[in-house]
């Protein structure tokens, strides 16, 4: 199987009440024996579980950050029905909390506020462990569609309580007026609606709403571009456009060995592309000693920055 993953923190253990959230494991699934992102995101859960050695029985929250999905399919959940393949939640029992699930929809930059929603529940201890999961595929569940841009992939990210992590600031994001990005024409499609997308060619090159939303949260969160220098600080910018990784660092003023992209080779992961940029520098070696990782999320229509602290601040007394 076609699978990246990442392990980090703690593993076992009671839930923490410290407050923050820090990140498990991370995996991508990229298999080319199926089209159906109900079955890629469940593989790519399973294996951030698996990497953190975490069984399923422990997770009490998933949300679907995906877009496009088998069938076109809106009732139920799609987290509901990746929840179900998980084998998350399905047995009560007395004194047991069941599982909750929901999906957040939010276009290319849903990973980066479902990071956010997930931290209301796991940094209050309301549950220990929580699941996230991206991706994308077209609704024939037919792979290497020329009318469909996006990569099939599905991706997870594990996170829990802590109280030793930073966890995440705040979210800053922006958008750029615009309509429907996607959309299935039903009156044109007649009876095979199920299968039927069409998907608005990018009209925009997403560089200025990145780069005003990086701006933005650098100097809220109080980062510069001595910090990237340094290698304290890393910056995850998930376009698959040649180049874009350079531009985005040339126009922030900090070095682009900082700044890390997607492999052009995967295509463009949609959704999925944060966990794509995050497991990318993780290869690369660059979270090891990072205090502060920038992820970005950025389409044509909007853009979102997030800091994850993987230690907490240490201020002076």
């Amino acid at each position: 199987m076609d699978k990246a993953s990442r392990s980090d923190s703690v593993r076992g253990g009671g839930g923490a009440t410290g407050g923050h959230t820090a990140i498990v494991s991370a995996a991508v699934c990229t298999d080319a024996d199926t089209g159906s992102y109900f079955e890629l995101a469940a593989r790519a859960g399973r294996q951030a579980l698996a990497s953190a050695r975490i069984p399923a029985d422990r997770v009490g929250l998933v949300i679907n950050a995906g877009v496009f999905r088998d069938s076109n399919i809106a009732e139920p959940a799609v987290a509901a029905l990746i929840q179900k393949r998980l084998e998350v939640g399905l047995e009560y029992a007395t004194g047991r909390l069941p599982a909750f699930s929901f999906d957040l929809l939010n276009g290319g930059t849903g990973v980066l506020h479902a990071l956010m929603a997930a931290q209301c529940f796991t940094g209050l201890g309301d549950v220990e462990y929580a699941l996230i999961v991206a991706g994308d595929t077209h609704p024939s569940t037919e792979r290497g569609r020329a009318d469909f841009p996006y990569a099939a992939s599905g991706a997870a990210i594990l996170l829990r309580a802590s109280d030793t992590a930073g966890g995440f600031g705040r979210i800053y994001s922006t958008g750029a007026a615009g309509g429907p990005s996607a959309w299935a024409d039903l009156d044109a499609a007649g009876t095979d609606g199920r299968n039927a997308l069409t998907v608005r060619a990018e009209g925009s090159d997403p560089l200025d709403l990145a780069d005003s939303v990086l701006r933005e949260c650098l100097a809220g969160e109080g980062l510069g571009s001595g910090d990237f220098a340094t290698g304290a600080a890393v910056l995850l910018v998930p376009a698959p456009a040649p180049g874009f990784r350079e531009r985005v660092a040339s126009r922030l003023g900090v070095p682009s060995a900082a700044v890390v992209g997607i492999d052009p080779f995967v295509g463009d992961p949609y959704s999925a592309g944060p966990v794509h940029a995050y497991l990318s520098a993780a290869t690369q070696g660059l979270l090891d000693d990072a205090r502060a990782v920038v992820l970005l999320a950025a389409d044509a229509d909007s853009a979102a920055a997030l800091v994850y602290r993987p230690q907490a601040l240490v201020t002076a007394s």
